[in-house]
């Protein structure tokens, strides 16, 4: 009799933790669904609530917490065109996600080119004034990125996008800025379906890469 009723707790918190699971797979997957289209900032700000509170109910998980920091990564930028302290503050809101997805995940790749792309967002605030400072450490976290996964390919284009647009007496400019595309394009190529993990980048490296081929015709 005890086996029995063992073995339908057992049972029964399979079903419960099996149940779990699906709900938070369908809300991560309808969440990032969406993520795919939104280009607004007021959608941003609503996906950052929604992710928040995937994370809330799912406090073991790096993956909202990165999506999170994503979407106010992405809010941020449009605020600049507003007012700078409410785009920094909006920063702020990104690297507090991040800093919580970075204790579950320390050496998930994904999480250092997010911090490098935060980083950037920064930048935006003064280039001139902060990119001494701030283009060092942008370059070591894609640094740390590629070497904890050399197969992604989010590593090279966001260094070439900020490569691209660094002066060239830096460093920087189109020839620079190529063959960090032409590396993520690979990449890209042999990215297959990557379910809820982040997947983007891929249109703006082909339009950067032609860019920036056109320039040495």
């Amino acid at each position: 009799m005890k086996n029995i009723f063992l073995a339908f707790i057992l049972a029964a918190f399979s079903g419960a933790v099996s149940a779990q699971s699906n709900q938070y797979t369908d809300a991560m997957n309808k969440a990032i669904a969406r993520l795919d289209t939104v280009r607004t900032l007021p959608e941003y700000q609503e996906l950052a609530n929604t992710f928040s509170r995937i994370a809330a109910a799912e406090p073991k998980e790096w993956l909202p917490l990165y999506y999170t920091s994503f979407c106010h990564l992405n809010a941020a930028f449009p605020l600049y065109r507003e007012e700078a302290s409410k785009a920094l503050q909006t920063l702020d809101l990104a690297q507090a996600s991040l800093d919580k997805a970075l204790e579950l995940a320390p050496q998930e790749s994904e999480l250092f080119v997010l911090q490098a792309y935060i980083l950037i967002g920064r930048l935006m605030e003064n280039p001139m004034s902060k990119g001494a400072e701030i283009t060092p450490k942008v370059f070591g976290h894609l640094g740390k990125a590629a070497a904890l996964n050399p197969d992604n390919p989010r590593a090279p284009f966001l260094q070439g996008t900020y490569t691209l647009n660094m002066p060239e007496f830096y460093g920087g400019g189109a020839e620079k800025a190529l063959p960090h595309f032409e590396k993520a394009a690979a990449l890209f190529e042999k990215e297959k379906d990557r379910g809820m993990l982040p997947h983007w980048g891929k249109e703006a490296n082909n339009h950067y890469l032609q860019q920036v081929s056109d320039t040495k015709k």
